[in-house]
């Protein structure tokens, strides 16, 4: 989370975490929130980490002569405060923290009753980097959300699948498990969904013209009588690599023509341009062949598509119901490494660069454009995936929130707050100034938007170091730290918002717990910050 998107990280765990939780007979309950601080925590270990943390460097380059140091936040600047909170406060949440937080049995119970397993099958292709590892070691056997129930091998079938057993290429692999996991289980290389078509399908007999010179005619029945008939080895599976860009989940209709047909005759793929992956039937587990299973009403299918088929098919009578996933556009395995190099360039360019903007060549915007270029030229991103990817939320958070700091220090507003804290907390000294600033944007920020809290603080911050001659860096890195570590309400960030209804959370379990963490952050900034920065300014 220091160099990614709280949000979408929260997204894609938190199914994780509730089968990890299922799997160790826990409540999800006790999962869920650590799983959002942890989060929040990370996030202010680096300047990305966050958005608050832009909206905080942004104002520093407007903050003057009443600063020190760079005109911007560096990159890992505040990691000398963002690290030490979250060594403090993940010890805290997996001692003391874990015997205040809920254990709600209940969800647990309907979690373990209301599966909704799709049935699937993997072929392990030559390229694959599990070939020679046990199931164990290979991370089957603990996959959260999946079940490896069996493994065909030629002629074998091996149906209680121990830790032990060593994969081979080409062992066709049959899971049960949950879409959002079958999703992950896709992304690991050398394991592709397989060919459920009869490769006899659309194959008419030759007719005479094209029968080569010389052929004998055809025998009668009569001419073969005691003659052994010759066992035909059965066709290997074959490998159907994915070649839409996401996953749909279509439910079978009524009135479908695909009623009474097995996958395997469907020919799923002409009629709908797509490839069926999975299959769920309520109430029923599947054990045979995919390419065998006939399609009920009320079948849903989990099927690789292109980006239309959802516009297309959702108002076919075929199918009650068409949905797409998100984040399942296939992984481009060959391109991983290109991606890597990319990713620390930009990381250290940002890191050890100049940041002032001013240079026109080497500034921190345009690594970042520059890497972001660099990602589409390669072809690691589609350019609908990267226009997709932006989230203008943030945007606009940012540019909203840098004009009501400005309209706050232009209207006088700002001076006139600053002056009836400075009159509280500056007989006490610097670190009594900088204590009521962290408090201030920490029950500010529990109520409202980080953003707006951070903006709105650091242009009070600016208008205390003005009267009381102090350094306002410090004060700002203060605010950016303290607008993030919002943990006692479900308002007070995002991801505690997203995790309230999966773990089954009361607005008072987050008081219980993150009160107590918010208390923790407070003491551990207010003793770092001055030991790194120097709160007054030098004369």
């Amino acid at each position: 989370s220091a160099f990614m998107n709280n949000t979408p990280l929260v997204a894609f765990f938190l199914p994780i975490f509730v089968n990890i939780s299922r799997r160790m007979k826990i409540s999800p309950s006790q999962l869920l929130i650590p799983l959002s601080y942890a989060t929040i925590m990370g996030g202010v270990c680096s300047k990305i980490g966050t958005s608050t943390n832009i909206v905080v460097s942004g104002a520093m380059e407007r903050a003057g002569d009443v600063m020190s140091g760079s005109p911007n936040m560096g990159f890992f600047e505040v990691s000398w405060v963002g690290v030490p909170i979250t060594i403090v406060g993940l010890a805290f949440l997996v001692t003391l923290g874990k015997t205040l937080l809920p254990n709600r049995q209940d969800l647990l119970e309907y979690a373990e009753t209301h599966p909704r397993e799709y049935t699937l099958e993997m072929l392990v292709t030559p390229n694959c980097p599990l070939i020679g590892q046990t199931v164990r070691a290979g991370g089957l056997r603990d996959v959260a959300g999946l079940y490896l129930h069996r493994i065909e091998r030629g002629d074998e079938a091996i149906s209680a699948v121990g830790p032990d057993e060593v994969l081979r290429s080409g062992d066709l692999l049959y899971f049960s498990g949950m879409a959002s996991h079958i999703v992950d289980l896709q992304k690991i290389r050398g394991l592709v969904p397989i060919d459920h078509r009869d490769p006899k399908r659309n194959q008419s007999p030759p007719t005479p013209s094209q029968e080569a010179p010389g052929t004998p005619p055809v025998a009668s029945l009569d001419s073969f009588e005691g003659v052994e008939t010759p066992v035909v080895p059965p066709t290997p599976p074959k490998p159907m690599p994915r070649r839409g860009r996401q996953l749909c989940e279509v439910v079978i209709s009524s009135t479908s023509p695909l009623l009474g047909m097995s996958i395997r005759d469907s020919d799923f793929r002409r009629r709908y341009n797509s490839a069926i992956i999975a299959v769920h039937r309520s109430g029923e587990k599947l054990d045979q062949k995919i390419g065998t299973i006939v399609l009920l009403t009320g079948d849903t299918l989990l099927v690789d598509a292109d980006d239309d088929f959802v516009h297309r098919w959702r108002h076919s009578p075929d199918f009650v119901l068409v949905s797409g996933l998100e984040d399942t556009a296939p992984v481009r395995h060959d391109r991983a490494w290109i991606a890597l190099v990319i990713f620390l360039a930009v990381l250290l360019g940002m890191s050890f660069g100049p940041d002032s903007k001013e240079n026109v060549y080497w500034n921190q915007t345009l690594v970042a454009m520059c890497g972001a270029v660099a990602m589409l030229w390669t072809r690691c991103v589609r350019g609908n995936d990267a226009i997709r990817a932006i989230d203008m939320g943030v945007i606009v958070l940012v540019a909203a929130s840098l004009g009501i700091g400005q309209a706050l220090e232009t209207s006088g507003a700002a001076r006139w707050i600053a002056t009836k804290l400075l009159a509280v907390s500056s007989p006490f000294g610097p670190v009594a100034v900088l204590a009521t600033v962290y408090l201030l944007t920490m029950v500010l920020s529990e109520l409202l938007s980080n953003g707006a809290t951070a903006a709105l603080m650091c242009t009070l911050a600016k208008s205390i170091a003005l009267q009381e001659g102090l350094d306002a860096r410090p004060l700002m890195i203060a605010i950016a730290i303290a607008a993030s570590c919002a943990f006692a309400t479900p308002i007070g960030y995002q991801t505690n918002l997203m995790v309230m209804n999966p773990g089954g959370y009361r607005f008072r379990d987050y008081i219980k717990v993150g009160l107590p963490l918010d208390l923790i952050c407070f003491v551990v900034a207010i003793i770092v910050i001055p030991l790194v920065w120097e709160l007054r300014m030098a004369h």
